[in-house]
């Protein structure tokens, strides 16, 4: 299944017709009654400002429909989205993280069927088994993917150039490299991070890829069992306590202010920090004055079972089922993804674009960032197994966010940490089994 799958991403778009609004391009609701849609997102000001164009040119196309933007910054948004679906409150359209489509699905059907709206979305631009992997819940088709994304790291070339440090996109780094390096780069720039970290990023893309390299496969299967085996937890936590202890990344209690907003980090604003593993999605936010953004792969120790790097949509768009204007959501959501102006409007400010035709567009135009679509490109011929929606379920992650706070302040030994870990694991995993 996972080797089908990065096949499905390599090929993901490819051979799909060219011509935008295509097909399915049904005819607009009438311009007649008044309809206000909501359209909730997170992401950077670049994302908020062009995510607004958006909605005042299709205004312009369609008087009668008004969107209201509801942003949200990332740290809050999971949460806020739990608050409105239970009160009944959820916006038409929703912006989500593709793993959050299980973890909706064991509170209900929230999100609508897209296959009842073929008629409505032209779903020809996208790999219909891409789909089938990464937006369906059951038999159900519940989201359309509005980024392609991939774990990459990124270096700031004027840092490293600076410190005398020389990488580019066919570096293929180690953990152990990251440590060489980043008291090289420490005895430049005492004053500098290397690997520039928040405490999620800290979780999910450093932790997460050294656990799951050691031995290949799920974080947690789909069976409700936990993939990762305690010597693997062990190794982890004591990697992150030499990050921490020999100051390659900055103390957990600094980066916890900028926790989801790791691009406002003066460390990183100043130009001080060295590279971080990010999504390449992010890549548009991490952009200012005193960084130059390189991309190459995430680290991978010798010998390692796999690279842990994971690749996905970036983002999907859903359809609360409680909306009461489904049907124009869906025409909104199709113009987003299949319309020419739209794809100008709207450009990389969600990460690669999802499709051949939108991405064919944005290059010929200039205007497709040449770093992401590197990043991409590496993430995705070094692919590791697809993380299944389960491993990143948002409970789970609090556990493990808590346990490596509480190594990296010394307050409870890898060991220990190992074996709490797998103890409320395993009990969580029994309770959503049993959901």
């Amino acid at each position: 299944m996972a080797n089908r799958r990065f096949k499905q991403i390599v090929a993901f778009g490819l051979a799909l017709t060219m011509t935008a609004g295509m097909g399915a391009a049904a005819a607009y609701a009438d311009d007649g009654e008044n309809i206000v849609l909501r359209f909730s997102w997170w992401g950077a000001e670049a994302r908020h400002e062009k995510t607004l164009a958006a909605f005042e040119r299709y205004h312009e196309l369609h008087p009668n429909i008004t969107i209201e933007g509801e942003y949200s910054s990332i740290d809050t948004y999971y949460q806020k989205l739990v608050t409105q679906f239970a009160g009944g409150t959820a916006p038409d359209i929703i912006q989500i993280d593709q793993p959050w489509i299980e973890d909706f699905a064991m509170q209900g059907q929230l999100l609508e069927d897209l296959n009842d709206y073929t008629d409505i979305i032209d779903m020809s631009t996208y790999d219909a088994d891409y789909l089938a992997g990464w937006c369906m819940n059951g038999d159900r088709l519940e989201a359309l993917p509005l980024g392609l994304n991939g774990y990459t790291t990124m270096y700031n070339k004027k840092a490293l150039e600076a410190a005398g440090i020389e990488i580019d996109s066919s570096t293929e780094l180690t953990w152990d490299d990251i440590l060489t390096l980043g008291e090289q780069y420490k005895e430049a720039n005492p004053d500098g991070i290397f690997l520039h970290t928040d405490p999620n990023t800290l979780e999910k893309n450093i932790f997460r890829p050294y656990v799951i390299q050691q031995y290949g496969g799920y974080f947690l299967n789909p069976d409700f069992t936990i993939g990762f085996t305690r010597e693997s937890l062990i190794n982890a936590y004591n990697y992150l306590i030499e990050l921490s202890d020999r100051g390659i990344i900055q103390p957990l209690n600094e980066t916890a202010t900028f926790d989801g907003k790791i691009d406002q980090n003066p460390v990183w604003v100043n130009g001080q920090a060295a590279l971080c593993i990010r999504w390449v999605s992010d890549l548009q936010q991490l952009l200012n004055d005193n960084v130059d953004i390189g991309v190459c792969r995430i680290p991978v120790n010798e010998g390692a079972a796999e690279t842990g790097i994971n690749c996905k949509p970036s983002m999907v768009a859903t359809i609360y089922t409680g909306s009461e204007h489904k049907k124009e959501a869906a025409e909104f959501i199709n113009w987003m993804v299949n319309d020419e102006e739209a794809t100008t409007i709207l450009a990389d400010c969600r990460g690669v674009p999802p499709t051949e035709r939108q991405r064919t567009q944005l290059q010929e135009a200039g205007m497709l960032n040449a770093a992401m679509a590197e990043g991409i490109s590496i993430a995705v011929a070094n692919a590791g197994t697809p993380q299944n929606g389960l491993s990143d379920n948002a409970e789970v992650t609090a556990i493990s966010l808590d346990i490596i706070a509480r190594v990296l302040y010394k307050q409870i030994s890898p060991e220990d940490a190992a074996d709490e870990m797998i103890q409320r694991t395993e009990e969580k995993l029994e309770t959503l089994k049993n959901s």
